[in-house]
């Protein structure tokens, strides 16, 4: 029997969000009563960035439906710093 692999959301990633054109990228994942808390930047041509919380599990969805892409962190010299 084969085990599913997991996907899993990092500190880091970056997401696209294809209707919008927005990108943004995880800054803070964070344990909450209801569950994790996701907080992502997003960046739009033309726009300030503006940050915004999501249950973790709405995204993972999200990614998992399409109606993110997913780019996982790459390296550690990351020009977006998480707060902290």
């Amino acid at each position: 029997m084969r085990k599913k692999s997991r996907m899993k959301l990092n500190v880091g990633d970056v997401l696209f969000e294809s209707m919008s054109q927005n990108i943004g990228a995880i800054t803070k994942i964070f344990d909450h009563p209801d569950g994790k808390i996701i907080k992502i930047r997003w960046r739009m041509e033309g726009h300030l960035p503006h940050d915004s919380e999501h249950s973790y599990k709405k995204v993972l969805r999200c990614v998992k439906n399409g109606n993110y892409e997913l780019t996982p962190k790459l390296s550690t010299n990351n020009q977006i710093e998480p707060d902290k």
